[in-house]
């Protein structure tokens, strides 16, 4: 709760202009929070005068920092297959072990694992605890939020990283909360103070316009889900060795009260942007939704998949699993063709980590053209045919 000292309190209005929910107002010289107030402390820190406070936030401090030591990632494995934002954890987590001196481990949960252990190890991982189990086959957050809780609680790693995928966010809150720890949600990056050894977890706030960098100084473990395709993975190195420790879920850890009727894939999930070393995407440049079938020719041409902006994904004019940027998907493609795309910050936010990106705009002070590596200004019906010629006449040369 936001509490204001009225006896401090001189209305100044600082704190108005600071609150960037327009969360508070003057009332009779005295400052008054409505219900709009989101507890984010940006008027506790400007008030010169003390005459703000945050009450009934506090976390219980744990002081024995020094038992929880370790790095763990959780790897996702569903359906016999590795998620990819595994092996990119593995990748950001052994940099941050090797930071903090200590042992990084993997968590791996499923059914008919095979070898994947193995495969954790040659990517980075020095311990991997593995449950397989039968009753593990489909994902259930209760079980999974059970087994990895238990987990930290025994073995206290100081960090815990997993995928912001479906899975990662529905079940690793649950976790966060049981172990009252501090979890932050879509980061982008990660890093190690020095001072202090904390973890600092980067990621978008306020719609994508600032970056903002979180700590946790004084509470174990720090737990941060992590975007898919934002991190490097380590290439695989055979001669890796480690220890595989298998883990024996209790029948209570295995019961839940989610039963698995069937499991459908919807057309949509096969659309996987995230997966593509080429993509070609357009936004409301495009005009109508007709432009796709331009924009799926050049696709074609050069073996690409298409994706898309928010505008015109909530325009209706292609489906979401297409989106690209802070409310859809993060790529990072080898080739990333922005075809009528202004560049705002959300959209930029999915897709910058893209080896080389391309811009069409007829807008020649489009911001898009900030972050991209060759730029074309002009109507892209008239540029795309002609690309779409020279390839194929370079082809036949």
């Amino acid at each position: 709760m936001l509490k204001v000292n009225e006896d401090l309190c001189i209305g100044c209005g600082i704190c108005v202009g600071q609150c960037p929910f327009s969360a508070i107002e003057i009332e009779n010289g005295i400052a008054v929070v409505g219900d709009s107030c989101t507890l984010c402390g940006a008027c506790v820190e400007s008030c010169d005068v003390a005459a703000l406070a945050l009450e009934g936030t506090e976390k219980s401090v744990q002081v024995d920092l020094a038992s929880w030591s370790g790095v763990w990632v959780y790897c996702e494995f569903r359906q016999g297959v590795l998620a990819s934002v595994a092996l990119e954890l593995l990748g950001v987590g052994r940099r941050l072990a090797d930071r903090r001196g200590v042992q990084l481990s993997a968590i791996l949960i499923g059914h008919d694992t095979g070898e994947t252990a193995k495969s954790l190890i040659a990517h980075g991982a020095d311990k991997v605890f593995r449950l397989d189990h039968e009753k593990l086959r489909h994902f259930s957050e209760d079980c999974y939020a059970k087994l990895v809780t238990a987990l930290v609680k025994e073995h206290r790693p100081e960090i815990v990283l997993a995928g912001a995928t479906a899975i990662g966010r529905s079940f690793i809150p649950g976790v966060a909360t049981t172990l009252n720890a501090g979890l932050t949600a879509d980061c982008t990056g990660l890093d190690i103070r020095d001072e202090d050894g904390a973890l600092m977890q980067t990621r978008p706030a306020f719609g994508g316009n600032i970056m903002a960098t979180i700590v946790c100084p004084s509470s174990r473990p720090q737990m941060a889900t992590v975007r898919p395709h934002v991190m490097q993975s380590l290439e695989y190195n055979a001669e890796r060795v480690g220890q595989i420790i298998d883990v024996i879920p209790t029948s209570l850890q295995l019961q839940s009260r989610i039963r698995v009727v069937e499991e459908v894939m919807s057309q949509g999930s096969n659309v996987n942007i995230q997966e593509a070393d080429i993509l070609v995407s357009g936004g409301r440049g495009l005009e109508n939704p007709k432009g796709f079938e331009l924009l799926q020719k050049l696709a074609d041409t050069l073996g690409a998949n298409i994706s898309a902006s928010r505008a015109v994904v909530d325009a209706g004019w292609i489906p979401y699993p297409h989106q690209v940027g802070q409310t859809g998907k993060t790529v990072a493609p080898k080739l990333y063709i922005a075809c009528g795309i202004s560049g705002a910050v959300q959209h930029v936010a999915g897709m910058q980590s893209s080896e080389t990106i391309v811009a069409i705009n007829r807008d020649a002070h489009a911001s898009i053209f900030d972050v991209a590596d060759f730029g074309i200004v002009g109507d892209l019906y008239e540029v795309i045919p002609k690309l779409i010629n020279k390839i194929e006449d370079y082809r036949r040369a």
